[in-house]
């Protein structure tokens, strides 16, 4: 017979949070930096900006379970 648990729970730590908001963050800057480099600054190139931002911030925070 089997043994039955409770299913275990991830502790999300504090610094997964603060890394994933500071690579978001960072994410952001660059992409802003490039699309201004690139002539394609505007409200565009910034709404597509912060889309990827909250991706990659996401993942990192993920990630780094």
């Amino acid at each position: 017979m089997a043994l039955l648990l409770p299913p275990a729970r991830i502790k999300r730590g504090r610094a997964s949070l603060i890394g994933g908001l500071a690579t978001g963050a960072c994410v952001l800057a660059l992409w802003v930096a490039a699309a201004w480099e690139l002539g394609l600054g505007g409200p565009t190139a910034a709404a597509s900006g912060l889309v990827a931002a909250a991706v990659v911030a996401a993942w990192v925070r993920l990630a780094d379970l």
